[in-house]
């Protein structure tokens, strides 16, 4: 769940460089990917007809370069692991679904009881700040949970402002909500410019995501 809110920051920062040049994080999940659950993930991530038009996939990024808050996670194997991402005309304003898909029910719980929002917000802040160098300035201003959506066994909203050069007008929004059935945890992740995407449009793709996970064979 972590990776999903790194990735849709330092691809809005166009980091993607760092992410590329970054060595494997060891405290990272085994990716033991079968064809099988990876089929699984690909069925139940958001598509481009979900979307109105003006929205295009984005380009694929590497993972970002693990901070020193990150848990270990090591000992946990995913079995899938897929991101689809688009990005609106501005190219900034992103969403996107990260199904990760584990060996097990109880990997799974485990690895949802480690994305804390206070992790989160320690993590993405020092990844940040990394990112745009020492001369650079970003702060949190905002780092809430919002009501549930109440779409698994488990669920959660994050929300995360940051400000970028000390700038109310450069602030990035990141909403993440997440949920989690069995074996499988999802993580529908936006960001924008100045204001969060609209609920509506949020709670619609949570509950297209929801009903795919629900439909899939082996997704619960």
């Amino acid at each position: 769940m972590m990776r999903a809110a790194l990735v849709v920051l330092l691809a809005a920062l166009a980091l993607a460089a760092a992410g590329a040049a970054a060595a494997r994080d060891p405290r990272a999940p085994q990716q033991r990917h079968t064809a099988a659950d990876t089929r699984l993930a690909r069925s139940v991530g958001l598509r481009r007809a979900d979307l109105a038009a003006g929205w295009k996939a984005a380009p694929a990024t590497k993972d970002p370069p693990p901070c020193s808050t990150e848990p270990d996670e090591s000992k946990l194997v995913q079995t899938a692991r897929v991101d689809p991402t688009f990005v609106w005309s501005d190219g900034v304003t992103t969403v996107g679904s990260e199904v990760d898909v584990f060996r097990s029910a109880g990997e799974a719980r485990r690895d949802w009881r480690l994305s804390t929002l206070a992790l989160m917000r320690r993590c993405l802040l020092e990844t940040v700040q990394k990112a745009i160098g020492k001369g650079g300035k970003v702060r949190v201003t905002q780092a809430k949970a919002l009501a549930k959506p109440g779409l698994g066994a488990r669920s959660l909203h994050y929300r995360l402002v940051f400000a970028l050069g000390g700038n109310a007008a450069h602030a990035l929004v990141t909403d993440l909500i997440a949920f989690n059935r069995g074996r499988t945890s999802i993580v529908l992740h936006t960001l924008s410019v100045g204001v969060a995407l609209p609920a509506s449009a949020l709670g619609t793709l949570g509950r297209v995501l929801s009903r795919r996970l629900s439909d899939a064979s082996g997704g619960i």
